[in-house]
């Protein structure tokens, strides 16, 4: 039987949180686009992820709650989309629009920097959740999740074509899919790893050094290739992925989330509020916990220099002791 996989052990907790105070009814079906804020506090919500569009920073979570804040993260404002559903990843083309997707094959799109929201119907998604989207470049967008679940945009998320991957038969679920160089790594369930030289229109498989799930991967300043997941594995190929070695972390958590700061220094974070950094090209990482959280599941950097984490619970700064002075 195929392991179980999950690209975050958050989406979990999703479905079994606690309802939310206030919350405000969705707007009927004949609204195209909803702005209307709700009382969801930023410490309150399981959020995902989140992304930088401009001045802005834009996280999305459980039950379509997408939360906005243009001071740097200091403030937080909440919107409940039309969108019913919990929301695994968000990104923008460009600081007007983005895309955010979610279970069930939610695909919601924004042409205003994230003050609205419109459900993009995407046929070729069927009902198999969305694990995460990602901006290649351009109006190129790519949002992939549950066997083997690929979408592909070229205007920007108006309209998606389903690409198949690894085969007929690839039923794996899919985590993510970055840029290395001018191919595209993908990363998922089981030591999932293919790479595509031809802007996603085919893949082939690669040999995985892991047999378990991987959650993300990352290109670091000097081009070298992370790819990270569960129980605190870590490995890194500085030869264009021909090869892989494993990086001696010290901890059995799993890794959900990353970040190339502007300086070079690589973040990882995950479960059980774990923040890892890295100052050496990935090559070693130095972890401490955050014990105000639970689980983290993806972090940003705000134009102060400050570290922006989203989980459970919810949104905030993280301690600069946590991995400034590492």
């Amino acid at each position: 039987m195929r392991a179980a996989f999950v690209v975050s052990s958050l989406a979990a907790i999703c479905s079994g949180a606690p309802a939310q105070a206030a919350a405000q009814p969705a707007p009927p079906p004949t609204q195209a686009a909803v702005s209307a804020e709700v009382a969801y506090k930023p410490d309150r919500v399981v959020l995902l992820d989140v992304a930088r569009t401009g001045n802005r920073l834009v996280a999305v979570g459980e039950r379509g709650v997408v939360m906005t804040s243009d001071d740097g993260g200091k403030t937080w404002r909440s919107q409940r989309t039309r969108a019913t559903r919990t929301l695994t990843g968000v990104a923008f083309a460009g600081d007007k629009i983005g895309v955010a997707v979610g279970h069930g094959g939610t695909l919601l799109r924004t042409v205003d920097g994230g003050d609205t929201w419109t459900p993009v119907e995407v046929d070729a998604a069927g009902r198999d959740s969305l694990l995460g989207v990602a901006h290649l470049g351009g109006s190129t967008l790519v949002a992939y999740g549950a066997f083997g679940l690929y979408l592909e945009s070229q205007d920007g998320g108006v309209t998606w074509t389903r690409r198949k991957v690894g085969g007929e038969n690839f039923d794996r679920h899919i985590s993510q899919v970055i840029k290395v160089g001018r191919d595209l790594l993908l990363v998922g369930e089981s030591g999932t790893l293919a790479r595509s030289s031809d802007g996603g229109a085919s893949w082939r498989m690669m040999d995985s050094p892991y047999a378990g799930s991987f959650f993300g991967g990352l290109v670091t300043a000097k081009g070298t290739v992370l790819i990270y997941g569960m129980r605190g594995n870590v490995y890194r190929s500085t030869d264009g992925m021909k090869t892989w070695s494993k990086v001696d972390t010290g901890t059995a958590t799993s890794l959900m989330g990353s970040r190339l700061l502007d300086d070079g220094t690589i973040i990882l974070v995950g479960n059980a509020g774990l923040v890892g950094a890295s100052r050496d090209d990935g090559a070693s990482f130095s972890f401490a916990m955050d014990v105000k959280t639970r689980s983290l599941s993806q972090v940003i950097g705000n134009r102060a220099g400050d570290l922006i984490v989203v989980g459970y619970p919810g949104v905030q700064t993280l301690d600069r002791s946590l991995w400034r002075a590492k």
